[in-house]
């Protein structure tokens, strides 16, 4: 019988917590963060096989300023998972499980910002992901605008030329995985899955661990971005570390010794729907107002 990855990867000194108290996580946030149009549907030989309407999701992990993420992981009795009712977009050229391994250069051409991978912080080389919602940095891609992809509004609002998700930072965290060479290949260039399912692995950022872009105030860290014409189910059990430098495991159910139980570290979203004839000719409108700034 194989020893626990846990036990045989991580030199860490859990530590029992007498009142189960929850600490250091808010909570997980999933991002609408791209929708795909017809254009970018339109040359699978490109980009590999994407549907009309598929939505690229970002799912964060929203912690407490001064604590930061170490690792993601799944055991036998909580397998750490991401489903969904259609297959996972991975881009047929330049996809990676890891997105500090895509390059920089590729992110101005056809779907690659759509890769599906999981992270450590990071949406691409040299680049921390971060909401939408809190990108003010104004150093967005300089996407090549001549009627070719990625001319949707990302999240419904906002266009790349506006915000793109991404912080510059050139000392990036890398992920390390643990027992994880099938899944890495499930989300590589052009493969073709509808689940990740982690059962005894890991992915971490090694030693203390990472914060995000903003880790005095959102300390929102990137944890995986999936993109799919369906709907997202996950379970993640989440090892963080404290300010005082302890680490604390939450898992969604069935917590063993030393773990704590966190029901919200696991739930649905669909963010997927058809889009009617009159969103189509929103959407074709503001495509076309985005070309014009």
């Amino acid at each position: 019988m194989k020893k626990s990855w846990i036990a045989g990867c991580f030199l860490l000194a859990f530590f029992k917590m007498g009142a189960q108290e929850i600490v250091g996580i808010e909570g997980i946030f999933v991002e609408e963060f791209y929708r795909v149009n017809a254009v970018d549907a339109s040359v699978p030989s490109k980009t590999g096989e994407i549907t009309e309407g598929a939505v690229t999701y970002r799912v964060y992990l929203d912690l407490l300023p001064g604590y930061r993420f170490q690792v993601a992981y799944g055991t036998p009795q909580h397998p750490l998972f991401f489903r969904s009712s259609s297959l996972f977009y991975n881009h047929v050229e330049v996809g990676n499980a890891n997105p500090n391994m895509i390059p920089e250069r590729t992110y101005i051409k056809n779907l690659a910002y759509l890769d599906s991978w999981l992270s450590v912080g990071a949406a691409g080389e040299n680049h921390l992901g971060v909401p939408l919602s809190m990108d003010t940095t104004k150093d967005w891609l300089e996407i090549e605008w001549n009627d070719q992809f990625l001319q949707s509004p990302l999240g419904n609002q906002w266009s790349i030329k506006d915000r793109d998700g991404l912080v510059r930072n050139e000392k990036l965290t890398f992920p390390t995985f643990y027992n994880m060479d099938e899944q890495k290949k499930l989300i590589h260039a052009d493969s073709k899955t509808n689940e990740i399912v982690v059962e005894n692995g890991a992915w971490a950022a090694l030693g203390k661990g990472t914060v995000g872009a903003d880790s005095l105030h959102s300390n929102m860290v990137l944890i995986g971005q999936l993109t799919t014409a369906g709907d997202l189910n996950y379970g993640l059990n989440i090892m963080i570390r404290t300010p005082e430098g302890k680490s604390v495991r939450y898992v969604y159910d069935q917590p063993g010794e030393g773990e704590i139980l966190l029901p919200l570290l696991k739930a649905s979203v669909n963010y997927y729907r058809p889009l009617t004839k009159a969103e189509k000719r929103k959407l074709k409108k503001q495509q076309k107002q985005i070309r014009k700034k």
